[in-house]
């Protein structure tokens, strides 16, 4: 308790808990001698102007806030250096490791492979420094909510910023973080990710930042595109020209296989127009345009049933992963609400009808990356669990 009152004392946070813990099969793996490279690279921006090491829901501890400081300064501040610590001496105490997909994937690297696979942090993780002389090499864009759609699992209504003071307000905050880290042609090498928070397409602020990016004044630099789909048609990849050769990776989220579903769980999106998008996504990708192609798949009680489907269709799109993920609480459904959707939790009616979902030996593929849900499909592979067969 002494400890606890003086680390306060010192700005030094403390550890969060995440509010829908109960019901969670996961159990928090011991993660001594590990290492995690994120809160040594990433940044992250929340439209309250936050900085994240990485998601919040996985790291919910903010290491500053650009309304209040500069990114230099949130960058090392006693928060990052707390944070830092805690990964050096193999606590991970920030971390929420039984949400956190690389900690329940079982894939973190120990310190030694940590050295040869980032060799850019070799002597971070040697001298077990907490303060980083370099900026951050992963920049995620995600502070502007604005999407083209409503799904329940992430928000209440639609959020389209295009003018006003709240419009000003993320403007603003995005100008800071392109002036900290793009405001000078450089020949660094770091990575921006656009955008987690809604579609880069629907924002009027990432769409004009996008289409008004000379990439050739940033040789290095790699762009990943975090999207619904449905707005990245031909005429928008025209529209990036002058960055086609900086685009990476390009995720496109579904939660679906099927039209039907589809509605359900993404509200105002256009099945046919998303796989049109798509088809001409894999082409490219079969063409060399960009590195990596990945439809992501956040289960929750309404799709899940679709998860085995969904592999096959993203092989067919030609896809390079296939991404599932566990739905978590942003407050977007009632409490209530939030529980009948948790079809991951022990305590839900169709828990065991999900566990014999996850038993398809599809969703063992390799190019198959179940994150936090791999424990629950070990458990019930382990268990001898019946796949039920989709048609």
């Amino acid at each position: 308790m002494l400890r606890r009152l003086s680390d306060r004392l010192r700005g030094i946070p403390q550890p969060k808990v995440r509010a829908d813990t109960d019901g969670a099969a996961n159990v928090r793996p011991d993660l001594q001698g590990r290492f995690c490279p994120q809160p040594f690279t990433q940044f992250d921006v929340s439209n309250s102007g936050n900085v994240y090491a990485c998601c919040s829901n996985w790291l919910p501890t903010a290491y500053g806030n650009l309304n209040r400081q500069s990114a230099a300064e949130a960058w090392n501040s006693t928060a990052a250096q707390a944070v830092r610590k805690s990964i050096h001496d193999g606590s991970f105490k920030y971390c929420d490791g039984r949400y956190c997909p690389r900690i329940q994937d079982g894939n973190l690297p120990t310190r030694d492979e940590a050295r040869a696979e980032f060799p850019e942090l070799a002597d971070v993780i040697d001298r077990k420094a907490t303060t980083i002389d370099t900026q951050p090499t992963h920049i995620n864009f995600c502070s502007d909510r604005s999407c083209n759609l409503t799904c329940p699992s992430c928000r209440l209504e639609k959020i389209l910023l295009t003018e006003g003071p709240l419009y000003d307000k993320q403007k603003a905050l995005n100008d800071t973080i392109v002036a900290a880290f793009l405001g000078t042609p450089t020949e660094r090498a770091f990575t921006i990710n656009v955008t987690g928070s809604g579609d880069p397409f629907a924002s009027k602020i990432y769409r004009e930042f996008l289409f008004g990016l000379n990439g050739a004044d940033f040789p290095n630099l790699s762009i990943d595109l975090q999207t619904n789909g449905v707005l990245l048609t031909p005429a928008t990849w025209r529209r990036m020209e002058n960055i086609h050769a900086n685009i990476r990776n390009i995720y496109v989220s579904f939660d679906a296989a099927t039209p039907e579903v589809y509605a359900i769980t993404r509200r105002g999106g256009h099945w046919d127009q998303l796989i049109e998008n798509c088809d001409m996504l894999g082409a490219l990708r079969r063409e060399g345009a960009f590195d990596f192609f990945r439809m992501d798949f956040v289960v929750q009680a309404d799709n899940y049933r679709d998860m085995p489907a969904f592999v096959r269709l993203g092989r067919r799109l030609g896809v390079d992963v296939i991404h599932f993920s566990m739905v978590t609480d942003r407050n977007s459904w009632a409490k209530d609400d939030y529980e009948t959707k948790a079809v991951w939790k022990t305590s839900h009616g169709e828990h065991g009808e999900f566990l014999e979902v996850l038993s398809d030996p599809i969703l063992g593929s390799d190019d198959v990356y179940l994150g936090n849900i791999t424990a629950m499909r070990d458990a019930a592979v382990a268990a001898g669990t019946q796949p039920i067969m989709m048609a």
